[in-house]
């Protein structure tokens, strides 16, 4: 069950999305959820040096400040109280990067972290945060998308399924609200036998059945830069209320970077998405 969870509630932007849905999944699960709100200090120049002031402007322009904070912060608390859950608000306020780990740091000691998902049209200092919990947190996370709005509807899951590690995973860690839900469906796109081995989309049903959990299953091809426009639109035609779904990254110069459908999913998504590595 889902006993903790914390919502990274954006300071620079509209919350009332991530916000009323944070409130209805603590809300369903009779969790307490914690709500934080992160202000960006400027970056003080004496501490870098050789950086040129169009640096500085760049790296500042996105900062937030303690009005803001306090602003989301009541109307997280506001929501929360109406909606009689146990809740703490707290913020924090760091330079971006110290910040960011701070904040995924913070999410290994909950259940489940709800983040927004990065407004490419309004760039900010959080808009790493996402990924940065994803593989840093060693929980899943749930992203809601930038344009939702309202409660999150919990009737109709989605898994995405390609026999691996980290769809495992986010089948495992979604346990809750699959066992909620009305309706299951389970996504394989470009299926090979030989690849998936024994963890085959009909063995992952076989799984689902012994845990008292029938669902249907669905198989597409597409190109592999498609892939999370095939996901997507599986997830409209079917009106699924969240996905499921691995999160896959690459180890590049000791970073960890995004694989291509995680990284579309982050960019397109429509729907809530619970996505674990």
């Amino acid at each position: 069950m889902l006993n903790d969870i914390v919502v990274h509630v954006p300071a620079d932007r509209p919350a009332g999305g991530v916000v009323d849905c944070a409130v209805s999944v603590a809300r369903a699960f009779d969790a307490h959820l914690d709500g934080i709100v992160c202000t960006y200090q400027p970056i003080n120049p004496a501490v870098v040096i050789g950086a040129s002031a169009a640096y500085y402007a760049a790296v500042n322009q996105y900062n937030t400040d303690n009005d803001e904070a306090a602003a989301r912060l009541d109307q997280f608390e506001i929501a929360a109280r109406a909606a009689g859950i146990t809740h703490g608000a707290r913020s924090i306020c760091d330079t971006p990067v110290l910040a960011n780990e701070s904040l995924s740091e913070i999410s290994r000691l909950y259940d489940l972290s709800i983040v927004p998902q990065p407004d490419r049209a309004k760039p900010g200092h959080q808009d790493p945060l996402p990924e940065s919990i994803l593989f840093n947190s060693g929980k899943p996370l749930l992203m809601v998308p930038y344009v939702h709005s309202g409660p999150m509807g919990l009737d109709r899951m989605l898994i995405c399924w390609d026999g691996g590690r980290q769809a495992a995973r986010a089948v495992h860690d979604a346990m809750p609200f699959l066992r909620r839900a009305k309706a299951i469906d389970v996504l394989a796109v470009n299926e090979d036998e030989e690849e998936v081995g024994q963890a085959s989309t009909d063995a992952l049903l076989a799984h689902l059945l012994r845990h008292d959990l029938a669902a249907t299953a669905h198989h597409f091809t597409s190109p592999p830069a498609n892939i999370h426009h095939t996901i997507l639109s599986l997830a409209a035609d079917l009106g699924a209320d969240m996905l499921v779904m691995g999160g896959y990254g690459h180890s590049r110069l000791r970073e960890i970077i995004l694989g291509g459908v995680t990284r579309g999913i982050f960019k397109s998504l429509t729907l809530p998405a619970l996505i674990s590595h």
